[in-house]
């Protein structure tokens, strides 16, 4: 199950198939909670792009990432420049050149929506591709390689935003990194 709400919250959990919920993520503006149930002991980390390196692999932020799973693409915050490029194989896109490397986003000519963005240049180079049913996200260099497929996506449903929240019992062992 995923819960994702605008600009930076979101909720994960992967499923056991006869049982309760292996993994919890939840994630808002300042924290980032990482449940292992199972194992009865929690990560709390600040929300920042290196929090989300260590439990991801990919040193987005929050509103990066949750943009990427609700499957767009939004520009870097402090671009030193930026351009459109012609279409090649994928379409049009733009890139922009940041202080930590360069973000190239492919545009669908016909709704304008994003269709791939990488990053290259900088520290963690990687390509994430919107498909109809989902993202894949792929660090350039094969170390990660994650395939999100929706079934049954929803958009705009106004669901209860203390869904987002986690509380995890007082009788798991909680490291705190904040």
């Amino acid at each position: 199950m995923l819960l994702l709400r605008a600009p930076a919250s979101l909720r994960f959990e992967a499923l056991a198939p006869f049982g309760p919920p292996l993994l919890v993520v939840a994630s808002d503006e300042e924290t980032v909670t990482l449940w292992e149930v199972a194992q009865e002991r929690a990560w709390v980390a600040r929300a920042t792009a290196d929090a989300n390196r260590r439990w991801l692999g990919l040193a987005l932020g929050s509103e990066d990432l949750v943009a990427l799973l609700a499957g767009y693409a939004l520009p870097p915050r402090d671009p030193l420049s930026g351009a459109m490029l012609p279409a090649d194989d994928i379409g049009p896109s733009v890139v922009f050149t940041t202080a930590d490397g360069r973000q190239r986003i492919w545009l669908d000519q016909q709704t304008g929506d994003a269709r791939q963005v990488e990053w290259t240049g900088g520290s963690q180079p990687a390509r994430a591709v919107f498909v109809e049913s989902g993202v894949r996200l792929t660090t350039l260099d094969q170390k990660l390689d994650v395939s999100v497929t929706y079934r049954n996506p929803q958009r705009n449903t106004g669901f209860d935003a203390d869904l987002l929240t986690l509380t995890v019992p007082q009788s798991v062992r909680i490291l705190d990194f904040r």
